[in-house]
C-alpha cells in the first residue's frame, strides 16, 4: 500500500498527540503539545483535509494551554467528534472544534501520569491506564495496572477504580504502551516497557497483549495468548481499531533495530487473537491487474501454435540431416551395372 506524503508539520516535535475532529468546515487533524525544538511555535496546530495544509490554531475565547507538554500525551474525542480531551500535568484541557474554543477543567486529577495510555468509554468517561507518577520525593513510580483513573466528561469529575481479573493475570506495570477500544467495549493494551524509575526501554512488560473490559461499572482484566507475534514488544507507538475486527499498531519496536513497523492484529475471535501479515483493505484495487480470460486464452493458443511449429521444424531438420549424411557416405561409390547393361 503506497504512502501519501503530505505537507510537513510547521514545528518539529515528538511526544505530541494527533487527534481527528470535525469542525464547521469539515474534518481536521489537530496537533497538541509534545516536546518541541526551537522555534516552539503555538500549542495547537490543525491540518485541513480539504486544503491539504497545516495552520496555527488560536482559541477564539482567549484561553491558552502550554506549548510543550510534560510527558508524551494522548488525546481523545467524544462520540460527536467535536470535543478533544488532552490530559497533561494533572490538568484536563478540552478543545471544542466547532466553536474553536479551549476550556480547562476546574478540578485537577488526583495525580499526574507520565507515559500513559487512554481510551474514551461508551459511558462518556475517559480511562487512563498504566504509566508512572511521581511521589513526594519526585521519584517516578509505577501505577499498578489494576488502578484505573477515570474522568467523567459530563460532570468534569475524577475517580479511580480497581480492576479485577477474569482470566489470567493483572498485567505488569508499564509505560510507553498503547490502548485501543473496539465497538463492543473491549480495551486492548499492547506493548510497553517496565515502568520503574530506573527501568531501561529494552525490558518489555508482561504480557505484551492484554484485554480490559468495562461492564456495569466494573473493570476486568484477561490475558489471552497472541498468536503469530512478530516482535517481543514495542514502545511509544499508536494503536487504532480498523473496522470492527482489526487493530493496526505502528511505531517503534525494540527487537527489530528500533525501526518503526506496523502490526495488524485480528480481534474477530475472542478465542484466537492473532497477528496477520496478509491483509487486503476493502475497496483496494491492485495496480497490476490479473490477465483477462481472453488474454489468457490467447496466450494458451500462442503456446500451442509455437509447439507445433517447433515440432514440424525439428522433423524437417532431422530429415535434411539424414539426406546429407547419406549423400556424403555414398559420394565415391561406383554403381554396379545390372545384367544386359553395357559399360
Amino acid at each position: 500500500m503506497p504512502y501519501k506524503e503530505n505537507p510537513n508539520v510547521l514545528v518539529k516535535c515528538n511526544g505530541h498527540t494527533l487527534v481527528y475532529a470535525v469542525t464547521k468546515n469539515g474534518g481536521m487533524i489537530f496537533l497538541f503539545g509534545g516536546f518541541r525544538s526551537e522555534p516552539k511555535g503555538s500549542a495547537i496546530y490543525g491540518y485541513s483535509l480539504e486544503l491539504n495544509a497545516w495552520s496555527e490554531v488560536i482559541p477564539t475565547n482567549g484561553v491558552n494551554m502550554p506549548v510543550e507538554s510534560t510527558t508524551k500525551i494522548v488525546g481523545v474525542t467524544d462520540s460527536s467528534l467535536n470535543n478533544i480531551y488532552v490530559f497533561d500535568n494533572a490538568t484536563m484541557y478540552v478543545y471544542d472544534a466547532l466553536q474553536k474554543s479551549l476550556y480547562i477543567a476546574p478540578d485537577l486529577a488526583p495525580y499526574q501520569i507520565y507515559y500513559y495510555a487512554t481510551v474514551m468509554l461508551s459511558t462518556d468517561e475517559i480511562a487512563y491506564i498504566g504509566g508512572g507518577k511521581r511521589d513526594n520525593n519526585d521519584n517516578q513510580n509505577n501505577i499498578p495496572m489494576d488502578q484505573i483513573l477515570l474522568y467523567n466528561t459530563k460532570i468534569s469529575t475524577w475517580s479511580t477504580k480497581t480492576a479485577k481479573v477474569s482470566d489470567g493475570v493483572v498485567p505488569s506495570p508499564r509505560k510507553g504502551h498503547s490502548a485501543s477500544i473496539a465497538p463492543d467495549g473491549r480495551i486492548f493494551i499492547y506493548g510497553g516497557f517496565d515502568g520503574d524509575e530506573n527501568a531501561i526501554e529494552s525490558t518489555g512488560s508482561y504480557p505484551v497483549f492484554a484485554v480490559l473490559e468495562y461492564n456495569n461499572g466494573e473493570f476486568a482484566w484477561s490475558s489471552p495468548q497472541l498468536f503469530g507475534q512478530l516482535y517481543q514488544f514495542r514502545i511509544y507507538h499508536s494503536s487504532h481499531i480498523f473496522g470492527n475486527n482489526l487493530i493496526i499498531s505502528f511505531g517503534r519496536n525494540l527487537t527489530h533495530n528500533r525501526l518503526n513497523t506496523i502490526d495488524i492484529i485480528d480481534i474477530s475471535n475472542r478465542d484466537n487473537y492473532k497477528v496477520i501479515t496478509d491483509f487486503v483493505p476493502p475497496g483496494y484495487v491492485s495496480s497490476t491487474p490479473s490477465p483477462s480470460p481472453s488474454s489468457s486464452s490467447s496466450s494458451k493458443n500462442s503456446i500451442i501454435i509455437a509447439s507445433v511449429v517447433v515440432s514440424v521444424g525439428s522433423l524437417i531438420i532431422i530429415g535434411c540431416t539424414y539426406y546429407f549424411i547419406r549423400r556424403y557416405r555414398y559420394r565415391n561409390v561406383i554403381p554396379t551395372p545390372s545384367s544386359g547393361e553395357r559399360i
